[in-house]
């Protein structure tokens, strides 16, 4: 037997003398913990608000049913459960304070973490805001790095099993289905692991978590590694994104099959979501688990890439410079071929800004300034509204070396006229409107677009 495995598993307590059958009631106690009233209860057992009378303060007291408790699976499993949210030390998961046994009730006494679940935030909302689901994604990313660390796999991440505290930061919790990928070293940790040496709690070809949101290779019951929770993470993040979870199964056959035909991408589903932290959360759920992240801290690092950044206006001089670089080839080009290829220079400036719209998510100016161009809500800028964006603020410039080409080739005015004239009036507002950035304020052309530059600080 174990030694992560309680002793009473070896001989259960007698039921008969379980100290409340049912429910408990406030100011019961169990050792120095009072229960004060109930906040949940499932098949598993129940979640009471509690006071730690020794440390004085709330906590959050989950109990496990009486006949389960009798069960040696059930209990170990239980606290297997207790030990390792306890040594997962970190700002992202519930932690545990107490373990044990009262009168018949097995409990782990918990953080009071009391702002709901996420899946309570999508039942109440809909979909979350794509800056607030990073941030969520960022925190579960890393405490899962710890996690792996440890040489644990959750196997049942979804938004249920994600709480909230009262400043809506998330806490990872319910490792009630965790196993092992490898216990830890020395080198690793100071604490052994809780799964190290615990045999037959979890065995390879059984299928255990929430259908919507387990891997493939979960589903088929094969060994797991942390691949497992990446994609776990991914539906759940896919959830919050959505409005709902990537798979609706009913069976595991189902669910499969659902995931080999291809699952919805993100942002098919939802068109606001940047590209980039759709990318990562569709990378998150290739059916085949050696195409996704590899590990959490690569999953973190790209998330940490993705997620919303400091919204920091750019240096007046930083514009300006940013403007003269886009503008510098078209120059170049215009020079020499002013008068054999007028159109030259501007067809050239349109390919240059092009490119770089399409490519660099920018102009090539703001692009090597380190400037990147947002909506107001901080999501990507499509390409067509990017291009009408770079035509507002640089469609004069064509109009006057054109009208300039037609200057020197001794065209009528009526010719150059229309164009030199609509040209200089249109970069006159264009320039008039910039003296905003001086105070790191938006442009005219910022306001018409509903875009802002800011600076990449990644």
């Amino acid at each position: 037997m174990s030694e992560t495995v309680p002793p009473t598993a070896r001989s259960p307590v007698p039921l008969t003398e379980v100290l409340v059958p049912a429910e408990l009631a406030p100011g019961t106690y169990l050792h120095h913990f009072r229960v004060d009233r109930r906040i949940a209860s499932g098949g598993m057992g129940a979640v009471y608000l509690g006071f730690d009378t020794s440390l004085n303060r709330p906590v959050a007291l989950k109990t496990l049913r009486p006949e389960l408790a009798g069960d040696p699976s059930f209990l170990a499993r239980f606290q297997r459960e207790a030990q390792s949210q306890a040594n997962l030390v970190h700002p992202h998961v519930v932690q545990v304070y107490f373990v044990g046994e009262e009168r018949g009730v097995w409990f782990m006494a918990m953080q009071l973490v009391d702002g709901g679940s996420l899946q309570d935030a999508v039942d109440r909302q809909g979909p979350l805001p794509w800056t607030q689901v990073a941030t969520h994604f960022l925190g579960i990313a890393e405490a899962l790095v710890e996690s792996a660390r440890l040489g644990i796999v959750h196997r049942d991440l979804k938004p249920a099993n994600v709480l909230l505290d009262r400043y809506g930061i998330a806490h990872v919790a319910d490792f009630g289905l965790v196993t092992a990928t490898h216990a830890p070293t020395d080198h690793d940790t100071l604490v052994r692991s809780p799964m190290a040496g615990v045999a037959g709690l979890s065995v390879v070809g059984s299928v255990m978590g929430t259908l919507p949101y387990m891997a493939p290779e979960q589903l088929r019951g094969e060994p797991l590694d942390q691949r497992a929770d990446v994609y776990g993470l991914g539906a759940t993040i896919y959830h919050l994104l959505v409005g709902a979870p990537p798979v609706s199964a009913r069976t595991a056959a189902e669910a499969l099959q659902q995931i080999q035909r291809g699952l919805l991408p993100v942002r098919r589903a939802r068109r606001d979501v940047p590209r980039a932290l759709a990318s990562i959360v569709d990378r998150c759920l290739r059916a085949d688990a050696a195409e996704r992240f590899p590990s959490h801290e690569e999953l973190a690092r790209a998330v940490r890439h993705a997620a919303p950044q400091p919204q920091v206006a750019p240096a007046p001089l930083v514009r300006l410079i940013a403007g003269l670089l886009d503008l510098l080839p078209a120059v170049g080009v215009f020079v020499p071929f002013f008068e054999k290829a007028p159109w030259a220079a501007p067809a050239w400036f349109t390919l240059w800004l092009g490119l770089g719209i399409a490519f660099l998510g920018a102009s090539p100016g703001q692009w090597l300034m380190r400037l990147r161009v947002r909506t107001q809500a901080d999501g990507d800028v499509p390409p067509l509204h990017a291009a009408a964006r770079a035509f507002l603020q640089w469609g004069w410039t064509a109009a006057l070396a054109l009208a300039y080409s037609l200057i020197s080739h001794s065209a009528p005015l009526v010719a150059y006229g229309p164009l030199g004239v609509g040209g200089a009036v249109w970069a006159a507002i264009v320039l008039l409107g910039a003296l905003p950035a001086a105070l790191r304020r938006p442009t005219l052309v910022d306001r018409i677009t509903r875009t802002r530059v800011l600076v990449d600080v990644r």
